[in-house]
């Protein structure tokens, strides 16, 4: 059995149904890419630890196709975790007797995580823009920036989520892109990312006076659409975003950043880690205080600033 034989037959005939669509799809593409153009023709038998190393050493050189540039530190623990797992049930199945993947260890994350918020003045000036437009289609770039929902949560919000009585968002889906069997690609609506990411989103006063208005038009199910009800997809309103940020003369950041730029804004207003962390749908504070310690170096400056000499 060569190594694209193992694949296939795990990840098809004994993990799909395990995992959700958008793993699959990520296996995939990742398998494709990076795994079978280097050992896919390899015995699976053939196969010992040590020259498994060298094949993940050839990969962690291999350039990706869409930068150019060497894999991440991401993308290739994503292919040592996909190997372990078709590695661990060709022995449970008796294909081989040993694992190779047992001495094979994740690579540590040498990139350092930069997390890029807008600064006050540019949210400011991205806020008067939406603001002049007076067109609602618009509304769910002011809506991430006080809420902090990821772009596939925010487009999968439906009317049910909101209740206007008390203030609050529920987040219990989201939606994401997918390709068919016959090649072409679709939106779908399923379960969040992890179980933390499912959560409750109190929202300012401002923000519900403005969606009982939205609620009244209700061109659609969605909170987040078209004026004349149809669906807004993520890569239109990426777009629109950019455009944006153009006209106002504000920095190019990802769509992402306005997540950042909420979480920022909620720790210079002196919110507690706990809450953040739940707001944001983190599996823990521990994780939501690693990606945004720097948001608070002005805090901690000015903690620092008030030690006195004790002498």
């Amino acid at each position: 059995m060569t190594v694209d034989e193992l694949m296939y037959e795990w990840l098809y005939e004994n993990h799909k149904d395990e995992i959700k669509e958008r793993t699959l799809l990520r296996y995939e593409c990742t398998i494709t890419q990076n795994i079978l153009p280097i050992m896919g023709s390899a015995i699976v038998e053939d196969i010992n630890p040590r020259n498994l190393q060298k094949y993940i050493n050839e990969i962690k050189i291999k350039e990706s196709s869409r930068t150019h540039k060497p894999l991440s530190s991401s993308t290739i623990n994503t292919i040592i975790a996909i190997l372990k797992l078709a590695f661990s049930y060709a022995v449970d199945f008796e294909i081989i007797k040993d694992n190779p993947t047992l001495k094979i260890k994740r690579v540590a994350n040498k990139e350092a995580t930069k997390i890029n918020a807008f600064t006050r003045d540019e949210q400011i000036r991205i806020e008067n823009y939406i603001e002049r437009l007076h067109n609602d289609e618009y509304f769910g770039i002011i809506l991430v920036l006080y809420t902090g929902l990821r772009i596939g949560e925010l487009l999968a919000l439906t009317w049910k989520d909101i209740n206007l009585k008390t203030g609050i968002i529920s987040i219990s889906k989201t939606m994401y892109k997918t390709r068919l069997e016959d090649g072409t690609w679709e939106y779908k609506i399923s379960t969040p990312k992890s179980r933390s990411s499912i959560r409750e989103i109190p929202i300012p006063n401002f923000l519900k006076d403005k969606l009982k208005e939205l609620k009244k038009q209700r061109r659609s199910k969605y909170i987040v659409c078209k004026n004349d009800g149809s669906v807004l997809n993520d890569k239109l309103l990426t777009y629109r975003f950019r455009m944006i940020l153009k006209r106002v003369h504000v920095r190019r950041l990802t769509f992402h950043s306005l997540r950042h730029t909420f979480a920022t804004r909620a720790l210079e207003n002196k919110m507690d880690i706990k809450t953040l962390s739940e707001i944001l749908g983190h599996s823990s504070a521990a994780t939501t205080l690693n990606i945004y310690a720097h948001s608070l170096m002005d805090h901690k400056k000015t903690q620092m600033r008030k030690f006195k000499r004790l002498i």
